[in-house]
């Protein structure tokens, strides 16, 4: 059996192009709306703008917590370098005594 391939001629161009016209048109006059019901989404939206700011809080909390732990080291890094001063100072004191 012999099969053969059916030619689109321009008659078959012609319809596709106006069926799309057609589509399309239908499509600019009356285009589809997705209307979402609000009130359903209302909730899931409320509860993630209350984890949202959950999550703000805990992060600010932390970062906090670390600026209080930086500002101690730092306290105590410059208290022992003072202390390094003092006793540097003291062994040239004693040192230039010495001599």
């Amino acid at each position: 059996m012999r099969h053969e391939a059916r030619r689109v001629g321009a008659g078959g161009v012609r319809t596709f192009v106006l069926l799309a016209g057609i589509l399309l048109a239908g499509c600019a006059a009356n285009p589809p709306v997705a209307k979402a019901p609000v009130d359903e989404y209302r909730v899931e939206v409320e509860h993630l703008r209350a984890l949202l700011a959950a999550e703000v809080a805990e992060r600010k909390r932390v970062t906090r917590a670390a600026t209080r732990r930086e500002e101690a080291l730092r306290r105590q890094l410059d208290a022992m370098k003072a202390i390094e001063r003092g006793i540097l100072e003291r062994e040239d004191r004693v040192r230039s005594e010495s001599r």
